[in-house]
């Protein structure tokens, strides 16, 4: 009838998001990691999380979904600093194009431990993806590239995307990097054999954009990466304490990298998380 309008709901507008995160046991419990960060992500971020793991895991998170696939069979390892041997799997990252249930995707490594909502304030600008390319460790920034002789990478630990063309583009040049690495190893003047996604990121986006490397869109600032043996953290206030290697750094209460895989299997580290998600 003239003059009468079909409105539709709002809400059909709405865009979905949420928190992605790619979790295979293999000597580290990285589902149990995945566990404890979550709550962290849930409590600072308010937004689901969604895990891809294997078939045989046994997660205790309330996840907002569980996929579980059959993961190629790439091992790396790795040498802590008290001299154990450990090995991660991390290979078919490129899949959370085609796996995530969300329009919009925070994709985030399992040990980076989320203590604001600053990631969700991103949201509000114009992206297709973006990709962390600054990084700093305690001593200060660090710099980041694949080989003596080679270009920066960038780190896979967080990325957030949006399904769009160029999106889409980008996660399957990274399956054809993986699925091609030998071939990459030789033409980037990679330093090691082993399968990096911050690599395999690094190349993709400096292919898609036309083998430039100043003139895409990066996740603002530096992120801080612990690379020490840490004892414990602890929130005081704003700030939080690390106490590492016979000694401690406070730092402004910040979204934080640990590789120190076990601590983050502690009972410290839950202690940690308990706090932080009271506060």
């Amino acid at each position: 009838m003239p003059g009468i309008f079909n409105m539709k709901n709002s809400n059909e507008f709405a865009k979905s998001r949420g928190v992605v995160l790619f979790a295979f046991n293999s000597s580290v419990d990285y589902v149990a990691i995945a566990d404890q960060t979550s709550r962290l992500i849930t409590h600072n971020l308010k937004l689901p999380v969604t895990l891809i793991t294997d078939q045989t895991s046994n997660p205790k998170f309330a996840y907002d979904q569980i996929i579980r696939i059959e993961q190629t069979d790439i091992d790396n390892y790795r040498r802590t600093r008290d001299d154990q041997i450990i090995s991660w799997r991390n290979a078919d990252r490129y899949l959370v194009y085609k796996l995530s249930p969300y329009d919009e995707t925070i994709l985030m490594d399992t040990d980076y431990l989320v203590f604001n909502d600053n990631l969700n304030k991103l949201f509000d600008i114009e992206f297709d993806y973006l990709l962390t390319h600054h990084n700093q460790n305690l001593q200060g920034p660090t710099v980041d590239v694949m080989g003596n002789h080679s270009l920066p990478f960038v780190w896979a630990t967080v990325v957030l995307f949006r399904k769009t063309l160029k999106t889409q583009l980008f996660f399957d040049l990274i399956a054809r990097i993986q699925n091609n690495y030998t071939y990459y190893i030789q033409l980037y003047n990679i330093r090691t054999d082993d399968f990096r996604n911050d690599y395999a990121f690094a190349i993709a986006n400096i292919i898609l954009n036309g083998y430039s490397i100043d003139s895409f869109k990066t996740i603002p600032g530096h992120m801080l990466s612990i690379n020490e043996k840490i004892d414990h953290i602890k929130l005081d206030g704003n700030f939080l304490k690390i106490a590492h290697e016979q000694t401690a750094t406070v730092v402004a209460l910040q979204n934080i990298h640990v590789l120190d895989k076990m601590y983050l299997l502690t009972d410290n580290f839950k202690k940690l998380v308990d706090t932080a998600c009271e506060s």
